[in-house]
């Protein structure tokens, strides 16, 4: 089953303005605001696992709780291009509001290594379900 880690692989850090943190960059973000990140190895083992950029997915949670997700930023990938990460559609706090909830830490906390080690997990397993349709599991 694949997995979508929810911190930097390379780093071994989550990034302190981008993915789960996103709404503290510098830029035009909103509190809670979070995306998660979509990353070239993952791309390179399941190429055609997710639509192409811009297309909306509706992904069902563990918890039953279900949103639908846009596919969005650019990357490119041996002269293919892939979208970057995914994100809540319309308004990007909401995958950011939820998973803070799951994890137990407010709208300005900064999340870190601690709080994914402490929650028990730091990555999400993905299961393509058919239609643009996705099963999250962060349990």
């Amino acid at each position: 089953m694949p997995i979508l880690e929810l911190y930097s692989v390379r780093d071994g850090i989550v990034p302190p303005q981008s993915g789960l943190n996103w709404c503290f960059a510098d830029a035009h973000v909103n509190t809670e605001d979070a995306y998660i990140a979509l990353t070239a190895s993952f791309l390179r083992e399941q190429p055609n696992f997710f639509p192409s950029h811009g297309n909306v997915i509706n992904v069902v949670w563990d918890d039953g709780k279900e949103m639908k997700c846009l596919l969005e930023g650019t990357q490119s990938i041996n002269g293919k291009i892939y979208p970057k990460q995914i994100s809540s559609y319309n308004d990007k706090s909401e995958i950011g509001h939820y998973l803070r909830k799951r994890l137990g830490v407010d709208a300005m906390h900064v999340i870190t290594m601690k709080d994914l080690n402490n929650y028990g997990r730091n990555y999400i397993d993905v299961t393509h379900l058919g239609n643009n349709r996705y099963s999250f599991d962060f349990s």
